[in-house]
This record gives structure tokens, sequence and C-alpha cells, in this order.
């Protein structure tokens, strides 16, 4: 399945890396996508890991990008709550765990079935509370690529400049490797690697200035407090 969006066209199912520093728009990218994506498939579902954003943030920016009423039931929450003992279903398209223990990330991964596109915003925020990052890189390679081979598209995001052991074995095991970067008020995307077709150089990623100002907000809050909670650990 090949799908062209913001001037790349993706082979499908993929495993994709989003790199760069913070407040480079990677979860808007992978955001927009999925809007995008849902709008022209009806019968695939979204699961999607809530690390660096609030839920009710993900919603308003993904109404602004254009989803429909009837695309929201489609999209299944995983609300990472570092104090979660394990992963608990709260309601059928809500469920909350902490994602940095090995078990419950893998157990949240195996919640994908066939035709679904799984998103994990910030992989760099589940590994600053992880007791064996390695271990939970590792974990996240080999679920999803099984994952992979049943037909599942995943976008994974993370911080360039932290956890380089872990983010370099994302990479080789990614299909497509797409690196961030901002430059003022304005974020361009290179392909570092790409299975299927990827612009020479530099493209730039378009989005609402307050929607981005609003969500790198509510990812700077988010970050700040689970860094100070592990610290107090």
């Amino acid at each position: 399945m090949r799908f062209r969006f913001n001037a790349f066209e993706f082979e499908l199912p993929a495993f994709t890396t989003l790199s760069g520093p913070m407040a480079a728009a990677k979860p808007l990218f992978a955001q927009k996508f999925v809007v995008e994506f849902l709008r022209d498939h009806s019968d695939w579902k979204v699961l999607y890991f809530a690390t660096s954003s609030p839920i009710q943030g993900i919603l308003r920016n993904m109404h602004i990008f254009g989803l429909r009423e009837e695309d929201e039931g489609r999209i299944t929450f995983l609300d990472y709550q570092p104090s979660c003992e394990e992963l608990k279903r709260i309601e059928s398209n809500y469920c909350i765990g902490n994602f940095s223990k090995v078990e419950q990330l893998e157990k949240g991964l195996r919640m994908a079935g066939e035709k679904t596109i799984v998103v994990i915003p910030s992989f760099t925020l589940l590994l600053v509370k992880a007791d064996d990052k390695e271990k939970l890189g590792k974990t996240l390679i080999e679920v999803i690529s099984k994952l992979k081979a049943k037909g599942v598209t995943s976008f994974i995001a993370v911080n360039s400049k932290m956890f380089g052991e872990v983010n370099a074995m994302l990479e080789k095991n990614a299909d497509n490797v797409l690196e961030f970067s901002k430059r003022s008020d304005n974020v361009y995307i290179q392909a570092k690697k790409f299975r299927g077709i990827a612009p020479n150089g530099e493209v730039p990623f378009e989005f609402s200035r307050e929607m981005f100002q609003r969500t790198k907000k509510e990812v700077a809050e988010r970050t700040v407090r689970i860094i100070r909670e592990k610290k107090e650990m």
C-alpha cells in the first residue's frame, strides 16, 4: 500500500522513527498523518500512546487537522501514568499504564490488530523512567517488527540528543527515519532512510503556530513533571 503525505510517499506497513530535538513538531506530524489516513481508509484504527501530551490536547490538535467526529471513536488511547502497577482498560477506547515497564509496554503494543496505526509520540519520556532502557528499546523493536508483519504501521518519536545508543538501535531497525529540525518558527524534515519515495533534501512541515505553542507548553510541563518524579524516586 502507498500513501502520500507531506511530500513523502510511504510504503505501508512500515516502522517510522521521527527523530529530532524537543519542540520540533514530531507528534504533530504523526497526528496529521493519522487524521488524513483515517479519512481515506475507513477500515483502519489507531492505537495512540499518550506520553508527551494530555489526551484532550491530542484530540484538539487532530480536530484542527480535520479529524471527523465519526473517526474519533476509531482511536484508542493508552494514557501514560508512571504510577500504574498494571495496564488497565478504563473504557473501550481508553486504557492507563506505565509503559516504561517492559511488560506493560509489550501488553499495550499487542492490543494493535491488523490495519492499525501505532503512535508513540515520545519514546524518550518512557526511557526516562525505564529501569532497563536497552531492554525497553529491544522490546519495542521486537514487538513492532512482529506487528508490522501483520500489517501494522507505527510512528515512534525520539529526542535525538538523549539515549543515543537506544535511538541508534531504533534507527537501525526502522524502515523510515525522518529527521526534524527547527529554525526560527519553521520546521523542516529530511529523510535519513526511507522505504518509499522521499524528496531530496529538506521539506517544510506546515501547521498552525497557535497549535504548536500550546502543544509545546503541554509537552514541556509533562516532561518536567515526569523527570522530576524520576529524580525523587
